[in-house]
């Protein structure tokens, strides 16, 4: 039986979701990663993946002015990385410097890979949508890379917490 709460509430039952990093190059050529929940696959035929970014975000600013971006999944070693590309500003800094993350040149677009992520998706963007106080913002891939070893990919547990795949199923 279901009872009515308030959305606060059952928004935390959605955990343990999914973590992905989008990034987008800025007018300096930078590359700047944002950490985001609300990724998701919109099409097999062409293959297209969209990312929900807050009107607020510097990284929405990114996209006003970019028709390429990546969005990585990252692995369960890259947690104090996310945390910090969802915590800090690009506006500040070069995100991916300050943290000393691994990265490596995307094969398609210009943009970069992040090395240790468990997959990377280059993106380009073909249409984006207003819903609420966000815009998804809609892409066909262009190329995919995975992990040569294969590693487990991150999930939020709780807002602003981590774990990996081998962690759930305990």
């Amino acid at each position: 039986m279901q009872i009515e709460v308030p959305y606060s509430e059952s928004r935390l039952s959605n955990y343990p979701e999914p973590v992905h990093v989008v990034i987008v190059k800025d007018g300096q050529g930078s590359y700047n990663p944002m950490s985001a929940a609300w990724v998701m696959f919109t099409s097999i035929e062409p293959r297209m993946l969209a990312v929900s970014v807050g009107f607020e975000r510097y990284t929405f600013e990114l996209f006003q002015a970019t028709e390429e971006f990546v969005i990585s999944i990252p692995s369960i070693k890259m947690a104090e990385e996310v945390r910090y590309f969802g915590s800090a500003s690009g506006r500040d800094g070069n995100k991916l410097a300050e943290m000393g993350t691994q990265i490596q040149k995307a094969t398609v677009i210009d943009n970069v890979l992040l090395s240790e992520a468990t997959a990377n998706y280059e993106c380009r963007l073909t249409g984006s949508l207003v819903t609420g106080d966000h815009m998804i913002f809609a892409g066909e891939v262009v190329a995919s890379h995975r992990h040569r070893d294969q590693l487990p990919r991150l999930y939020s547990v709780a807002p602003r917490t981590f774990a990996g795949v081998k962690a759930l199923d305990q």
